[in-house]
């Protein structure tokens, strides 16, 4: 009888929607490539050596790739557990902004 129970086949565990991680991932991408320039601009505007001896408009994507390496995984793993915790919390509150609120 104890046999039986352990040899019960288990549920298959369920997908990880892809498709979403790979939206996460391009729009963390996205917004490194365009906001990198105006960040490092606005560093080099706020130094106290000033604006053009602080480097100028020059390189300004230097750095973007390592910058690109951290913040490309965090924002594909954000996109994929709020896309698969959003009917989770929906089950719990309903679906309405509560349950975005709660997937975030």
């Amino acid at each position: 009888d104890a046999r039986r129970r352990r040899a019960r086949p288990r549920a298959a565990p369920a997908m990880v929607d892809l498709t979403a991680l790979a939206a996460g991932g391009a729009a963390g991408l996205a917004v490194d490539v365009s906001l990198f320039p105006i960040d490092t601009v606005k560093t080099r505007l706020q130094a106290p050596a000033g604006f053009w001896k602080s480097g100028g408009f020059s390189g300004i994507y230097r750095g973007l790739g390592s910058a690109a390496v951290g913040s490309v995984p965090g924002a594909a793993l954000f996109f994929g557990t709020y896309e698969n915790a959003k009917p989770l919390a929906a089950s719990i509150v309903g679906d309405g902004p509560a349950a975005h609120m709660m997937a975030a």
